[in-house]
Formats: C-alpha cells, structure tokens, sequence
C-alpha cells in the first residue's frame, strides 16, 4: 500500500492512500496534462481538501500531495525522490538515513557506524561521501570528554552554565566543587579547580627543551620553557605551521611552578649574556605560535650542559 507523501517542508507526517478519500473523477484537463509536463501521473484529489492533488511520480511511483497552485506554477519535488536520494548520499557516506528532520527540510536523522544517532544537513552527509569532512559523533565525543575528565579526577555533567560550546560543566571529584573548563584544557590538564587548587605556581611542574626542525632543511631550533605538562604544551599550544618536526628532547620535574620558574629565568638569562647571536628574533619566527625563547641549534650543546647541571643539583 503506497504512502501519500507530502511536501518536505510540510510537518504532516506521511500518510496510507487507503487512509485518505480520493476522488479520481474530480479533476480538470489542464491538471493531467500539466502533472505530464512535471513528470507526474495525476492520481485523485481529496474532495474534502479542494486545494489540493495528489500525483504519483512516473520515476519512483511514489504518490504525493500537492497544492493546486505549486501544480500550477511550479515544478513540485517528489519528496519520495527527495528521500530516496537522501538514502543513497547516507550508504555512500557510510550513514545510515533513518527519517527527515521533523524542523528542518534540509537536514536528516542518521545512524552513524558507531550506533548512534546523528542529526546532519543533506549537503555535509553529501561532503562526507566525497571524502572531503568526516563525521564526528556528539554521543561518542561526549563519552571521550568524560572519560579525559575521569583521567584528571573530574566527572562530567554536561553543558557549561556560560553557554560556551567549547566549554563543559564538570564536578570535581576530591572536594565536589562544579566549574566550566573548556574541553581542550581538559584533555591537556592544563587547568586547576577553583575551590582546592593553590594554582600552577604550587603544581608540580618542569622546565623543558624542545627540539623543531623546519621542512626542506630550512633550519632546526631550540626552546627552553616551563610547563606542567611539556607534551601537552608542544602538541596544543605552539601552534606549529605544517610539516614542522617537534620533540621534547629533557625535561627536568620540580615540586613547585615557582622552583621550575626561577630555574627557566635563570637558564634564559644565562644563555642571553653569553651568545646573544643565539636568540632568534620574533621576525623569524613565523612557524611557530611564539615569539621568544627560541634559540639557533647552535645553543643545543649549551643548553645541555645546564641542563645536565640542574639536573644534578636538583637530584642531589
């Protein structure tokens, strides 16, 4: 038994013909031979509703609802077309379509290959097939974004109390205080509680050296910093153009930032006084998210020695 679909735009939902009264006898001529041109068969019409036909589509077979005016002066979209092309763009892109948005024409309801579903626009799941975005699932990332919170002692409870989608509202677990963090201090740790934490200048901290090598030989530098977390800080916060290589080559850990802090002022002071030449000016440093405490290779072998220096007075 065919379905009556009606136009996308319409939140009626769709309907059996054996459900709805057609009369074929009440049309006029000019309505066949306009349903031909459109590419329709005229079906029947519903006395009760005089303004409006139903036609079947002479590609799917599909029967719609249409109004006398759009039959008049428009071509009408076979919504069964329109769903059916739907179907196919989501099995290219790896998606299972489940329904239209009930709100939005332009926009269908998913299942992605996780289980979940997903609420996308047509033109993105068409982009997902061309391999040029991906899909990334909100249940799924959500369940990521807790578990990093449980990483660091935290649980997640859901939006943030700001309305700032890059932030979460999360509880603290040793003292139960709530507080919006943003999702990408949270996967890095760099962040304190509120209530309970003294700040980073109490935290266990390091001072680093960071070895970068820029693409096509272009040069290879240095960078003496202090962090509480050197990886982090290397992966997220530098901001590194492409094809930059970048490691962390000594870290040294200190009980304090304070410790750390005064370590890495004095290890800069020291190399700025003896080899000036080896400081790389803000202008040259167009490939990385920093504009100083960058150091010429050069300064590598220094730097070494006062680290291996620290580090052995601070282990002594």
């Amino acid at each position: 038994m065919p379905l009556v679909h009606y136009s996308r735009r319409s939140r009626r939902a769709p309907a059996h013909v054996a459900h709805i009264l057609i009369d074929h006898r009440l049309a006029k001529p000019s309505w066949h031979c306009l349903a031909s041109q459109h590419g329709y068969r005229y079906f029947g019409r519903d006395p009760k509703i005089r303004a409006q036909v139903y036609l079947r589509c002479l590609s799917c077979d599909g029967v719609m609802a249409v109004h006398t005016h759009v039959l008049r002066t428009a071509r009408p979209e076979c919504t069964s077309c329109y769903l059916r092309a739907m179907a196919r763009e989501a099995t290219a892109a790896g998606l299972e379509f489940l329904r239209p948005c009930p709100h939005d024409s332009h926009r269908g309801i998913y299942r992605a290959s996780c289980g979940h579903e997903v609420s996308r626009q047509r033109v993105f799941v068409q982009k997902i097939g061309a391999g040029k975005v991906a899909l990334r699932c909100e249940t799924c990332l959500e369940n990521r974004n807790a578990a990093e919170a449980r990483k660091h002692g935290w649980i997640l409870l859901g939006a943030p109390s700001n309305g700032d989608p890059n932030y979460r509202r999360y509880l603290h677990h040793g003292c139960s205080h709530q507080q919006d963090i943003t999702v990408g201090n949270m996967l890095s740790g760099r962040f304190a509680c509120h209530s309970c934490s003294e700040g980073w200048l109490s935290d266990t901290s390091y001072i680093y050296l960071d070895y970068f090598e820029l693409p096509d030989g272009a040069g290879e530098f240095v960078k003496v910093g202090m962090s509480r977390r050197p990886e982090a800080r290397l992966r997220h916060q530098f901001d590194l153009a492409d094809g930059v290589h970048a490691e962390v080559l000594e870290k040294i850990r200190f009980d304090t930032g304070a410790k750390a802090l005064r370590a890495e002022k004095q290890i800069h002071k020291t190399l700025r006084d003896a080899h000036p030449e080896w400081v790389v000016s803000a202008e040259e440093l167009d490939w990385i998210g920093v504009t100083s405490e960058i150091y010429r290779i050069e300064a590598l072998p220094r730097i070494r020695k006062l680290f291996a220096d620290l580090r052995a007075r601070t282990e002594a």
